[in-house]
Protein backbone atom coordinates (compact mmCIF):
# COMPACT_ATOMS: atom_id res chain seq x y z
CA UNK A 1 0.00 0.00 0.00
CA UNK A 2 1.30 3.42 -0.89
CA UNK A 3 2.97 5.42 1.88
CA UNK A 4 3.10 2.34 4.14
CA UNK A 5 6.61 0.93 4.56
CA UNK A 6 6.89 -2.75 5.51
CA UNK A 7 9.96 -3.90 7.42
CA UNK A 8 12.35 -5.81 5.26
CA UNK A 9 12.60 -9.27 6.69
CA UNK A 10 16.23 -9.42 5.55
CA UNK A 11 17.23 -6.02 6.95
CA UNK A 12 17.32 -7.01 10.60
CA UNK A 13 19.98 -4.41 11.32
CA UNK A 14 17.68 -1.48 10.47
CA UNK A 15 17.73 1.10 13.26
CA UNK A 16 14.77 1.14 15.60
CA UNK A 17 12.37 4.09 15.28
CA UNK A 18 11.65 6.33 18.19
CA UNK A 19 8.08 6.25 19.59
CA UNK A 20 7.47 9.91 18.52
CA UNK A 21 8.65 9.27 14.99
CA UNK A 22 6.54 6.13 14.74
CA UNK A 23 3.44 8.03 15.84
CA UNK A 24 3.98 10.65 13.12
CA UNK A 25 4.36 7.98 10.51
CA UNK A 26 1.09 6.42 11.57
CA UNK A 27 -0.80 9.75 11.66
CA UNK A 28 0.30 11.03 8.23
CA UNK A 29 -1.50 8.33 6.21
CA UNK A 30 -4.57 8.64 8.44
CA UNK A 31 -4.67 12.43 7.99
CA UNK A 32 -4.20 12.11 4.21
CA UNK A 33 -7.06 9.61 3.98
CA UNK A 34 -9.31 11.88 6.02
CA UNK A 35 -8.69 14.88 3.76
CA UNK A 36 -9.33 12.72 0.70
CA UNK A 37 -12.66 11.50 2.12
CA UNK A 38 -13.76 15.05 2.92
CA UNK A 39 -12.96 16.13 -0.62
CA UNK A 40 -15.15 13.48 -2.25
CA UNK A 41 -18.56 14.98 -1.35
CA UNK A 42 -17.35 18.39 -2.53
CA UNK A 43 -16.61 17.03 -5.96
CA UNK A 44 -19.79 14.97 -6.18
CA UNK A 45 -17.93 11.67 -6.33
CA UNK A 46 -20.06 9.95 -3.70
CA UNK A 47 -23.35 11.64 -4.62
CA UNK A 48 -23.84 12.23 -8.34
CA UNK A 49 -26.76 14.59 -7.52
CA UNK A 50 -24.93 16.60 -4.91
CA UNK A 51 -24.55 19.60 -7.22
CA UNK A 52 -27.74 21.61 -7.98
CA UNK A 53 -29.09 20.98 -11.51
CA UNK A 54 -28.25 23.55 -14.17
CA UNK A 55 -31.44 25.08 -15.67
CA UNK A 56 -31.40 25.33 -19.43
CA UNK A 57 -34.15 27.64 -20.61
CA UNK A 58 -36.16 26.10 -23.44
CA UNK A 59 -38.72 27.56 -25.80
CA UNK A 60 -41.48 25.82 -23.82
CA UNK A 61 -40.19 27.28 -20.58
CA UNK A 62 -40.13 30.75 -22.06
CA UNK A 63 -43.63 30.31 -23.41
CA UNK A 64 -44.93 29.46 -19.96
CA UNK A 65 -43.81 32.80 -18.52
CA UNK A 66 -46.56 35.39 -18.27
CA UNK A 67 -45.75 38.56 -20.16
CA UNK A 68 -47.68 40.97 -17.97
CA UNK A 69 -44.83 43.47 -17.79
CA UNK A 70 -43.91 43.71 -21.48
CA UNK A 71 -43.52 47.40 -22.27
CA UNK A 72 -43.41 49.07 -25.65
CA UNK A 73 -43.04 52.70 -26.67
CA UNK A 74 -45.51 54.45 -28.91
CA UNK A 75 -44.60 57.01 -31.56
CA UNK A 76 -44.46 59.73 -28.90
CA UNK A 77 -42.13 57.82 -26.61
CA UNK A 78 -44.86 56.91 -24.12
CA UNK A 79 -44.64 53.53 -22.45
CA UNK A 80 -47.46 51.14 -23.30
CA UNK A 81 -48.12 47.73 -21.84
CA UNK A 82 -48.81 45.40 -24.76
CA UNK A 83 -49.31 42.29 -22.66
CA UNK A 84 -51.73 39.72 -23.99
CA UNK A 85 -52.50 38.71 -20.40
CA UNK A 86 -53.79 42.15 -19.45
CA UNK A 87 -57.51 42.44 -18.71
CA UNK A 88 -58.85 44.74 -21.42
CA UNK A 89 -62.00 46.88 -21.38
CA UNK A 90 -65.20 45.93 -23.23
CA UNK A 91 -64.13 42.28 -23.13
CA UNK A 92 -61.79 42.65 -26.10
CA UNK A 93 -58.76 40.39 -26.43
CA UNK A 94 -56.72 41.55 -29.43
CA UNK A 95 -53.31 43.19 -29.05
CA UNK A 96 -50.91 44.59 -31.62
CA UNK A 97 -47.25 45.07 -32.44
CA UNK A 98 -46.87 48.87 -32.05
CA UNK A 99 -44.31 49.00 -34.84
CA UNK A 100 -47.05 48.48 -37.47
CA UNK A 101 -49.21 51.37 -36.27
CA UNK A 102 -49.50 54.76 -37.97
CA UNK A 103 -50.45 57.58 -35.56
CA UNK A 104 -53.07 59.98 -36.90
CA UNK A 105 -54.81 62.99 -35.44
CA UNK A 106 -58.54 62.38 -35.03
CA UNK A 107 -60.75 65.06 -36.56
CA UNK A 108 -64.21 63.62 -35.92
CA UNK A 109 -66.48 60.59 -35.93
CA UNK A 110 -68.74 60.21 -38.97
CA UNK A 111 -70.79 57.20 -37.83
CA UNK A 112 -70.44 53.77 -36.25
CA UNK A 113 -67.78 52.54 -38.67
CA UNK A 114 -66.23 55.68 -40.20
CA UNK A 115 -63.95 58.43 -38.87
CA UNK A 116 -61.96 61.37 -40.28
CA UNK A 117 -58.25 61.64 -39.43
CA UNK A 118 -55.10 63.46 -40.51
CA UNK A 119 -52.08 61.25 -41.16
CA UNK A 120 -48.44 62.18 -40.31
CA UNK A 121 -48.08 63.79 -43.77
CA UNK A 122 -51.03 66.05 -43.04
CA UNK A 123 -53.41 64.34 -45.46
CA UNK A 124 -57.08 64.22 -44.48
CA UNK A 125 -58.34 60.64 -44.63
CA UNK A 126 -61.84 59.25 -44.45
CA UNK A 127 -61.24 55.95 -42.66
CA UNK A 128 -63.62 53.01 -42.98
CA UNK A 129 -63.02 50.53 -40.16
CA UNK A 130 -61.97 47.23 -41.76
CA UNK A 131 -63.93 44.05 -41.10
CA UNK A 132 -67.03 45.55 -39.47
CA UNK A 133 -70.29 47.13 -40.51
CA UNK A 134 -72.57 49.35 -38.43
CA UNK A 135 -76.08 50.25 -39.47
CA UNK A 136 -76.62 53.58 -41.25
CA UNK A 137 -77.09 56.81 -39.35
CA UNK A 138 -75.99 59.61 -41.71
CA UNK A 139 -77.12 58.28 -45.09
CA UNK A 140 -78.45 60.94 -47.44
CA UNK A 141 -81.52 58.74 -47.85
CA UNK A 142 -83.05 59.15 -44.40
CA UNK A 143 -85.13 56.00 -44.84
CA UNK A 144 -81.92 53.94 -44.65
CA UNK A 145 -80.91 55.33 -41.27
CA UNK A 146 -81.90 53.27 -38.23
CA UNK A 147 -82.11 53.76 -34.48
CA UNK A 148 -79.40 51.15 -33.96
CA UNK A 149 -77.22 52.99 -36.46
CA UNK A 150 -77.67 56.23 -34.56
CA UNK A 151 -76.89 54.44 -31.30
CA UNK A 152 -73.70 53.01 -32.82
CA UNK A 153 -72.67 56.43 -34.04
CA UNK A 154 -73.25 57.96 -30.62
CA UNK A 155 -71.33 55.16 -28.92
CA UNK A 156 -68.38 55.76 -31.24
CA UNK A 157 -68.48 59.49 -30.48
CA UNK A 158 -68.54 58.82 -26.73
CA UNK A 159 -65.72 56.27 -27.06
CA UNK A 160 -63.45 58.71 -28.91
CA UNK A 161 -64.61 61.89 -27.21
CA UNK A 162 -61.33 62.55 -25.40
CA UNK A 163 -59.09 60.85 -27.96
CA UNK A 164 -56.76 63.07 -29.96
CA UNK A 165 -54.61 60.43 -31.63
CA UNK A 166 -55.72 57.13 -33.15
CA UNK A 167 -53.43 54.48 -34.63
CA UNK A 168 -54.11 52.88 -37.99
CA UNK A 169 -53.12 49.35 -38.92
CA UNK A 170 -53.44 48.44 -42.59
CA UNK A 171 -54.27 45.09 -44.17
CA UNK A 172 -53.52 43.97 -47.75
CA UNK A 173 -55.62 46.65 -49.50
CA UNK A 174 -55.46 50.17 -48.14
CA UNK A 175 -58.39 51.70 -50.07
CA UNK A 176 -61.91 50.64 -51.12
CA UNK A 177 -63.80 51.47 -54.30
CA UNK A 178 -64.95 54.77 -52.81
CA UNK A 179 -61.33 55.79 -52.14
CA UNK A 180 -61.83 55.51 -48.40
CA UNK A 181 -58.88 54.36 -46.31
CA UNK A 182 -59.39 50.88 -44.88
CA UNK A 183 -57.83 50.31 -41.48
CA UNK A 184 -58.01 48.69 -38.09
CA UNK A 185 -58.19 51.60 -35.66
CA UNK A 186 -56.40 51.35 -32.30
CA UNK A 187 -56.51 53.69 -29.31
CA UNK A 188 -54.59 53.90 -26.06
CA UNK A 189 -56.39 52.71 -22.95
CA UNK A 190 -55.01 52.09 -19.47
CA UNK A 191 -51.44 51.61 -20.65
CA UNK A 192 -52.10 49.43 -23.69
CA UNK A 193 -53.71 49.48 -27.15
CA UNK A 194 -57.26 48.32 -27.88
CA UNK A 195 -58.92 48.02 -31.29
CA UNK A 196 -61.98 50.17 -31.97
CA UNK A 197 -63.19 47.71 -34.64
CA UNK A 198 -63.27 44.93 -32.05
CA UNK A 199 -64.93 47.17 -29.46
CA UNK A 200 -67.78 47.88 -31.85
CA UNK A 201 -68.24 44.13 -32.35
CA UNK A 202 -67.93 43.26 -28.66
CA UNK A 203 -70.59 45.83 -27.71
CA UNK A 204 -72.92 44.65 -30.51
CA UNK A 205 -72.94 48.02 -32.26
CA UNK A 206 -71.53 46.43 -35.43
CA UNK A 207 -71.33 43.07 -37.18
CA UNK A 208 -68.31 41.39 -38.75
CA UNK A 209 -67.92 41.44 -42.53
CA UNK A 210 -65.32 39.57 -44.53
CA UNK A 211 -64.09 41.18 -47.73
CA UNK A 212 -61.04 39.69 -49.41
CA UNK A 213 -58.15 40.22 -49.26
CA UNK A 214 -58.42 42.10 -45.94
CA UNK A 215 -58.91 39.12 -43.65
CA UNK A 216 -56.13 39.56 -41.12
CA UNK A 217 -58.47 39.41 -38.12
CA UNK A 218 -61.29 37.43 -39.75
CA UNK A 219 -60.91 34.44 -37.45
CA UNK A 220 -60.95 36.69 -34.38
CA UNK A 221 -64.00 38.62 -35.60
CA UNK A 222 -65.96 35.40 -36.14
CA UNK A 223 -66.25 35.08 -32.36
CA UNK A 224 -68.66 38.03 -32.48
CA UNK A 225 -71.04 36.58 -35.05
CA UNK A 226 -74.69 36.32 -34.09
Amino acid sequence: MKNVIKPDEHCISAPAKSPRRGLSARLIPTFTLGVTLLAFPLTGCFDPEAQPPVYNETADARASVRVEEVIENDAGGNELNTSKDAELPYGVILQVDPSVLVPCNLERVVDGDTIIVHNPEGERLRVRLTGINAEESVHEDESKNTDKGREASQFMKDLLEDVEVVYLEYDVEEFDQYDRTLAYVWIESEGTYIMVNEIMLATDYAEPVYIKPNLKYADDFRHYEG
